[in-house]
């Protein structure tokens, strides 16, 4: 999908944002729509310095009904840092926070994440995050993940991505997930995406859950999203 935080380096000064539709909100291996359609947008400024700063939004939906004040908006502003290492690498570092405009089952969830990037070429990327406080739950989480691009012309491109979500003290799983997928260009600010998700839990934490916290999401496996994006 389109949904994601900057992370390419330009040093000319410039906005950018974009809209995105999208069959379903897939992050690091698991759903955050429970499989239903979403809508997202972005807006974000890079400054000549290499300094980036945004906010990203996206329609949610965790499954906790019956609990008051769910929340149907995720909100991650964000603030970073690029730096042209090479000719052909490129280093990215960010701060985001996960905001949410209710309680995830019945539980405040806001958390801060933290990013380091490498890309060669824009065709291969990675990066490591890490939060202090996942979901507010009180336990860390780790994710790491390398894409790959492919570009087969100006307006055809093949990629796909491994990636491992450390993440089963505060979502009772760890989860191995990989994507790949076709993205179509039709001109500089429209563009298509359809993508195959695929995943396994990897260990489950039997114990030591938070008293009310509920959210367990099963790996998104064998599924395809179809995401379209309009951007400026």
């Amino acid at each position: 999908m389109f949904y994601s935080i900057h992370c390419t380096a330009e040093f000319n000064g410039k906005l950018s944002g974009g809209i995105t539709g999208a069959t379903d909100y897939i992050w690091r291996g698991y759903s955050k729509s429970n499989g239903k359609p979403v809508i997202q947008g972005n807006i974000d400024y890079e400054f000549k310095s290499g300094i980036f700063l945004g906010s990203s939004a996206s329609t949610i939906n965790f499954a906790d009904h019956g609990y008051d004040d769910r929340s149907t908006l995720e909100f991650r502003p964000y603030l970073g840092f690029a730096y042209q290492l090479s000719e052909d690498w490129r280093f990215n570092t960010a701060w985001t926070r996960y905001l949410y405009d209710g309680k995830i089952f019945g539980q405040d969830a806001d958390y801060n994440e933290f990013y380091i990037y490498s890309h060669f070429r824009d065709l291969v990327s990675l990066n490591f995050n890490v939060s202090e406080n996942s979901y507010n739950q009180n336990h860390m989480s780790f994710n790491s993940e390398i894409t790959g691009r492919y570009p087969i012309s100006d307006s055809i491109e093949l990629s796909g991505t491994l990636g491992y979500n450390k993440q089963k003290k505060n979502l009772h799983y760890d989860y191995l997930y990989w994507t790949s997928g076709l993205t179509l260009h039709f001109s500089k600010n429209i563009g298509i995406d359809v993508r195959y998700y695929g995943g396994i839990h990897t260990s489950t934490q039997a114990h030591g859950m938070a008293a009310g916290w509920q959210f367990y999401p099963h790996v998104a496996d064998h599924r395809a999203v179809f995401s379209m994006t309009i951007g400026f």
